[in-house]
């Protein structure tokens, strides 16, 4: 593996919920329909990479001010 390579910091759903304020079961579905922040499974869990979380806020973000 090159020396320069970064793994971002993967967050459970419970973090996500903290740190957006989008409560659990909402997210659950969001990632269903997906329409939520980008997300990969781990066996039967759930992890969202911290710098996808960041961009997706970024571009809902923008999407709001147009």
């Amino acid at each position: 593996m090159p020396s320069d390579m970064r793994v971002p910091r993967l967050l459970r759903v419970r973090e996500v919920e903290k740190l957006t304020g989008i409560e659990r079961w909402r997210l659950y579905e969001m990632f269903k329909r997906a329409e939520g922040p980008p997300y990969m499974r781990i066996g039967a869990t759930i992890r969202v990479p911290a710098d996808s979380l960041v961009k997706w806020i970024e571009q809902q973000t923008s999407k709001t001010e147009e």
